[in-house]
């Protein structure tokens, strides 16, 4: 029986899905197989359609070897023919629409026949191309509505701490999945020195975002009693065995949560965090 462990990446031609999967590899320090790639190219005089490429993903917490299927193809038919193939739908985990122009966003429509039929884990649109404000908002909505992970490539920064844009997040979103045929790791024990440079490493992040934060002029500060909420939230568990797991936990979720609120109330958030950690530390 075929594992559920395909990452399925596909947009329109010269789409840029090959590019994703380059990017995904030197992101994660894979070494790319070139070697593959240009024997493919070359039998199919330049046409990357159909193309398995194997990866492996390694976090601290497992390893999982999967096949990145690229197709850059007609959507409408492909996406038609691929809902009807049972051999397809139940290996894809993972469904990546990579585009770079505005008017290949409509295409990324055509395949919510075959993701109700495979059900994949994971949706991704990825962006490479420059587009309007409004543009962007409109996609953004769009794939919220629809399970779908919006990732802006051109973007470089976040307004929340931890929060992941760009290829890392695209890498973060695909490590998070509890993939078939996963192999977890022995957990290590880190001595209390080591998780008191895993906080720190984390406080001199947010310190670096308080600090930028405080420089704009019309930033709405928390008040006491929300720093104090968010402290409580984010300490209460410290001093218990898995305390700081807790903690991460809760930082996770919340890097979730600002998904869904406004620039603005997420920048609040991002304030909240920051301070509680400064008040946590006696900073």
């Amino acid at each position: 029986m075929s594992l559920k462990n395909k990452i399925l990446v596909t947009s329109k031609q010269n789409g840029q899905s090959l590019q994703f999967v380059k990017d995904l590899f030197k992101e994660s320090n894979s070494p790319f197989p070139d070697s593959l790639i240009d024997k493919r190219l070359e039998e199919t005089k330049g046409d990357i359609t159909g193309i398995s490429i194997p990866y492996k993903i390694d976090t601290k917490y497992y390893t999982a070897n999967v096949d990145l299927w690229v197709d850059e193809v007609d959507q409408q038919e492909t996406a038609k023919v691929y809902s009807q193939k049972e051999e397809v739908t139940k290996a894809v985990d993972c469904f990546v629409f990579v585009m770079k122009e505005t008017e290949h966003f409509e295409s990324i429509k055509m395949w919510l026949p075959f993701l109700e039929q495979a059900e994949p884990n994971i949706r991704m649109c990825i962006n490479y191309g420059s587009i309007k404000e409004e543009e962007a908002a409109e996609m953004n909505d769009w794939c919220l509505s629809h399970a779908f992970d919006y990732v802006d490539m051109n973007e470089v920064k976040s307004d929340v701490p931890f929060d992941k844009v760009g290829i890392e997040l695209a890498l973060d979103i695909i490590q998070t999945n509890l993939w078939e045929g996963m192999v977890k790791k022995k957990k290590k024990k880190m001595t209390e020195q080591e998780e008191e440079q895993d906080l720190i490493r984390e406080i001199q992040e947010l310190q670096l975002y308080k600090e930028e934060e405080e420089e704009e002029e019309d930033m709405d500060l928390p008040s006491q009693s929300e720093i104090s909420e968010m402290q409580s939230k984010l300490f209460g568990s410290i001093d218990e065995e898995d305390g700081l797991d807790k903690t991460f936990q809760m930082l996770q979720s919340m890097r979730e949560h600002g998904k869904t609120l406004s620039d603005q109330e997420r920048r609040k958030m991002a304030a909240q965090v920051a301070l509680s950690f400064a008040a946590q530390l006696g900073l």
